[in-house]
């Protein structure tokens, strides 16, 4: 059933956009989707409520730490991804650049290539960190942090990444299907939330037992 869904998404835009376009949106959609879902995943788990922090910490505060960096540097990689150049040698990448050559409109396709500089400029911080530390382990950084340190990053800057991302994406949705994604309130009924509810509920039951005994 929801492979069948995705098809019909594809098959949409395909035919309001052209098959090179079309299909090429949507493999990018999907990722920005998936993206979004994976960043709900660590806001909901570590952005900012410090009970919760607590609370994970006190089940199993090892555990936590690992899928707190896993989740984090899965995001730089996929905003990195996202806004590689559209070659590496002579293979092509899918990438939000990989996008104006497929435009035929030529004010769209400017358009576009504004949005996409800055989505390029929004990723830096992201990029660097994908290339010294994530998918890389660049010397020098390793060998002396101090003298060769990675620019900071916060939750604002990931934020400020992935709405210039769906800014591209919804420029052209905007323009062939005249709407727009909200893809940052993806609804939730299986992940994190309910992982933290659950917990939440434990140490309450676990509360009651130690007053009944």
């Amino acid at each position: 059933m929801v492979t069948r869904s995705m098809d019909e998404i594809r098959s949409k835009y395909i035919s309001s956009m052209g098959q090179e376009l079309g299909a090429s949106f949507y493999e990018l959609y999907r990722k920005l989707v998936e993206l979004h879902v994976v960043w709900q995943q660590y806001r909901q788990l570590f952005g900012g409520d410090p009970d919760t922090v607590h609370m994970l910490n006190r089940a199993s505060g090892l555990f936590f730490k690992i899928v707190q960096d896993e989740l984090w540097d899965s995001v730089l990689l996929g905003v990195s991804r996202m806004t590689d150049p559209p070659t590496t040698g002579k293979k092509k990448n899918l990438t939000i650049q990989s996008l104006p050559e497929l435009i035929s409109d030529a004010v769209l396709q400017g358009d576009v290539r504004i949005l996409c500089d800055k989505a390029l400029a929004a990723a830096e911080f992201a990029r660097e960190h994908r290339n010294k530390r994530i998918a890389h382990q660049d010397h020098d950084y390793l060998s002396n942090r101090n003298s060769d340190p990675l620019s900071g990053i916060s939750r604002a800057a990931v934020e400020e990444m992935l709405a210039s991302l769906r800014a591209v994406l919804n420029r052209l949705d905007l323009h062939f299907r005249d709407n727009t994604v909200m893809y940052e309130d993806f609804v939730d009924e299986s992940g994190a939330r309910l992982l933290v509810h659950k917990l939440r509920q434990l140490e309450r039951l676990q509360g009651t037992a130690r007053i009944a005994r």
